[in-house]
């Protein structure tokens, strides 16, 4: 039960992160866009738990936690590096970014086979990070709204990044 409980804090820290990430441009993303990053989510995460049905024995779960924690690290400074003033965080050339997030969600996949969580807890973690990514923006507006001239908010969600860095990593 504690395994689960932890997946979903996971999911609904990473989902505010990101739902930050996408009103980065101080315009709110679509609901289509909202919902395509869920399903990418679920997908990823469910591929991840497929894969981690034959790594559950070789794999220790602290070595993926640690592997998770410089995902992370890594997600911070290509976001950083990829922000665009005028276009955000998710642009034309931000594959790089996509795909980072591919293995972290892969990643943690394999950690929720290893932690035996069920695969309806995944369902609804799914449901959980949806609802996350739109608190993330709602948050992140009334942020972006409140302190206009302040240029390093766009950077404030990549501190929720770190904040799951270090848990992972230490």
């Amino acid at each position: 039960m504690i395994n689960g409980m932890i997946a979903i804090f996971y999911s609904v820290f990473i989902g505010i992160a990101i739902g930050g990430l996408m009103i980065s441009k101080r315009l709110m993303p679509t609901q289509l866009q909202v919902f395509l990053t869920t399903v990418f989510f679920a997908f990823t995460v469910y591929l991840g738990f497929l894969v981690g049905r034959y790594f559950e024995t070789i794999l220790a779960l602290r070595f993926i936690e640690i592997l998770v924690g410089i995902v992370l690290l890594a997600i911070i400074i290509l976001a950083f590096m990829n922000f665009h003033p005028m276009m955000g965080y998710f642009h034309k050339q931000s594959r790089v970014l996509w795909s980072i997030l591919f293995l972290l969600f892969f990643l943690f996949g394999i950690e929720w086979k290893i932690r035996e969580v069920s695969i309806w807890l995944h369902v609804v973690s799914v449901i959980f990070f949806y609802f996350a990514i739109l608190l993330g923006q709602i948050i992140q507006y009334i942020v972006l709204q409140k302190t206009r001239r302040i240029e390093f908010v766009s950077y404030l969600p990549l501190v929720y990044f770190l904040i799951i860095a270090i848990i992972k990593l230490f």
